[in-house]
């Protein structure tokens, strides 16, 4: 009794390692409400039934009430439940209730099959590989890290292996064991004493899988969706990579810059010159003099140490608690940098300017002031570049009269030539082809990289000095106040846009991809003109965000279809059938032995009579003895075999029934009918619990 307690308590140890990668996934934080539904049914799985059920029921009601209804009586939580299943069902995510549910059935099932195959190996091995292929799962396509808690699963699974050996031979020498003992401590020391190399899993499959992909048109390799430094060569298909960077306060959506970089390749983007300083405040010289600044602020909890701050305006300045911090400013690239990584901040609050223009402002026509230095940097054009390129950033501005209309005119280009958002069917240019040429005149569909370098380029063609800039698009929204809206920033949300020069406004950005529709850039005051929609409804003013194409979420562009689908749906199918049918299921494969018990008894109990029922009665029996482990291999007889299973249930059953099976095909005196029925019903009972 006390190696089958041990058993249960190391396979609901193991089975509770299962949670933490988990709950990074949700919005639950705590991992000790949920202990009660996942280790007391396999705490209980060798008691008798109804034992059994009690204790997981029990588990389960302890957990939902820690988790879901503190404060209510457990008869509450059937409603919860019942109520976040019809929402699944309507079309809805599941919530907390559903969540819980699922988890702790999942618990009653493992308990189930482990009180069903124990001990057996089978069932270790399928346990021990589930949990670390699902924290190996997390640690490589989200954020969480697995790599120091991956040793609790691995030591835990060995330990359990060792316990179910112990359990499937009783009586072992010493040398086994103590062998085992020795691996075992050898594996745990290894794993805590030997230095972890520093990698990303998510960086390694993606450069495997990369090498399988050619260079050609159509065929480039593989990318991740995040933030990375290296712009020299765009173009290739990515996936979509949902792991969290950061979650943001701040008075409303704000696309959240890293950096500028100035000089177009033909391929992609390089920076012509850095110069970083020390200082304790970024004030980039980004609008003009007379441009109206609101000052906001924001309030960044990192999920990973960046090396950068994300920001939006000028005049950024950082704090940490009420302290303001020193960082490298470059100038030159518009990048606010951590002086160390022992400086990098996990929770920091920004202050910055928020620029509002006027239409009188942006409708300037005054000549460009920049130094020669900066015009030649930012009207910078390979020698390569096709000339149809030029040409046709010359017909989209023809007829327009302010610099402002000339560069509205060619940010809408795409949208109104339909050039697609895609992210699979997206090639790299070949050598002696130019990444901007191939995508307006070729593809015409790609990402946030082909749209933002493509008006760069046009913008530079027309006269127009620009810039390529990198960062973040605001992220999921979700209000908890007034005027201050939380945002999760995920890989997903890297971007990139164009900032254009104007004299007057200054640095004015621009939103070209088709998908996106620039809410957060800047906002225009039209409080002089007539009233249009308010782009942010967080502040009670008569503002309207700058850009005016129609909103086209590119992380999904099938969900707004399907919620429609759903809202027109005028009849829903009725849930019940689905729930009775579901448990229906589930009842018999949780008693699906019961359910073979008794039909085996109901089917051989008057057939016992005939040598022939009693036959198949017997070869029946040795089947489903067989599922539990006790195999008729050639060599072993029939008697050795039944005194293993009368030892190990504990019985004087099967060595009688072999005896009278054995008279029935060698001749001889059989038992009575009655003592084969009886002997077969023991039997039975024992083996199908």
């Amino acid at each position: 009794m006390m190696r089958r307690w041990i058993w249960n308590a190391l396979a609901a140890a193991l089975f509770a390692c299962l949670m933490p990668p988990l709950l990074t996934l949700t919005t639950f934080d705590r991992l000790l409400p949920f202990l009660p539904m996942l280790t007391f049914p396999l705490l209980a799985s060798h008691l008798k039934r109804l034992y059994f059920l009690g204790t997981s029921l029990l588990g389960l009601i302890i957990s939902f009430y820690w988790v879901l209804t503190p404060g209510q009586m457990p008869w509450a939580l059937l409603g919860e439940i019942l109520d976040d299943v019809q929402r699944v069902l309507d079309g809805s995510l599941p919530g907390k209730p559903a969540f819980a549910f699922s988890i702790g059935l999942i618990s009653f099932l493992v308990a189930y099959l482990a009180r069903r195959t124990f001990p057996n190996r089978g069932f270790v091995y399928g346990l021990g590989f589930g949990i670390l292929g699902f924290i190996a799962y997390c640690d490589t396509w989200t954020d969480y890290s697995g790599e120091t808690f991956i040793f609790w699963p691995i030591s835990l699974s060995l330990l359990l292996l060792y316990a179910t050996e112990v359990n499937e031979r009783p009586v072992a020498s010493y040398v086994r064991p103590v062998s085992a003992l020795l691996i075992i401590g050898a594996v745990m020391l290894a794993a805590m004493k030997t230095p972890a190399l520093a990698a990303d899993w998510q960086d390694s499959w993606y450069d495997f899988t990369a090498r399988f992909q050619g260079e050609g048109e159509g065929t480039g390799g593989i990318q991740k969706v995040g933030y990375g430094n290296n712009d020299q060569q765009l173009g290739g298909p990515f996936q979509m990579d949902e792991r969290v960077v950061f979650q943001v306060a701040s008075e409303g959506s704000r696309y959240w810059r890293v950096e500028t970089k100035d000089i177009y390749t033909g391929k992609g983007w390089i920076l012509s010159q850095s110069d970083p300083e020390i200082r304790d405040e970024a004030n980039f010289p980004m609008f003009g003099e007379d441009v109206e600044k609101r000052e906001e602020q924001a309030t960044f909890e990192m999920t990973r140490e960046l090396p950068f701050v994300p920001y939006n305006g000028s005049n950024v300045q950082l704090f940490q608690g009420e302290d303001s911090q020193e960082f490298l400013i470059d100038e030159e690239n518009q990048k606010i940098s951590y002086l160390d990584e022992a400086d990098r901040q996990k929770n920091y609050r920004i202050t910055y300017d928020y620029p509002i223009y006027t239409e009188r402002i942006l409708a300037t026509d005054e000549p460009v002031k920049l130094s020669d230095g900066e015009l030649e940097r930012y009207l910078q054009l390979p020698e390569t570049l096709p000339e149809r390129v030029r040409e046709l950033a010359q017909e989209i501005v023809e007829g327009e009269e302010t610099p402002y209309d000339r560069a509205k005119a060619i940010e809408g280009y795409f949208d109104r030539e339909n050039f697609v958002y895609d992210t699979q069917d997206v090639p790299v240019p070949a050598e002696d082809q130019d990444y901007v040429d191939q995508f307006l005149f070729e593809t015409q569909s790609g990402y946030c990289d082909n749209f933002s370098t493509a008006a760069t380029v046009l913008l530079r063609s027309a006269g127009l000095p620009a810039r390529w800039v990198k960062g973040f698009t605001g992220g999921e929204s979700d209000v908890i106040g007034s005027a201050v809206t939380s945002y999760t920033v995920r890989n997903k949300n890297a971007h990139s846009w164009v900032e254009v020069y104007i004299e007057g406004p200054g640095w004015v950005a621009l939103e070209p991809t088709v998908s996106f529709d620039g809410n957060g850039l800047y906002t225009i005051d039209r409080t002089n003109e007539s009233e249009t929609e308010r782009a942010n409804p967080q502040r009670d003013t008569a503002e309207t965000e700058a850009p005016v194409r129609q909103e086209r979420p590119q992380e999904n562009p099938f969900e707004q279809e399907q919620a429609s689908a759903v809202s027109q749906n005028e009849t829903q199918l009725p849930i019940w059938p689905f729930v009775a049918g579901g448990l229906i299921l589930l009842l018999g494969f949780i008693f699906r032995r019961q359910l073979i018990r008794m039909l085996a008894l109901l089917y051989f109990r008057k057939r016992i009579d005939d040598p022939r029922g009693f036959g198949q009665m017997y070869r029946f029996l040795l089947h489903r003895l067989e599922k539990q482990g006790f195999r008729y291999k050639e060599g072993r007889t029939l008697r050795e075999l039944s005194r293993e299973v009368d030892q190990y249930y504990e019985i004087y059953a099967m060595r009688p029934l072999t005896d009278s099976y054995e008279r029935l095909v060698y001749g001889g005196e059989a038992l009575s009918a009655d003592k084969k029925r009886e002997y077969f019903e023991n039997i039975i009972r024992r083996v199908e619990g």
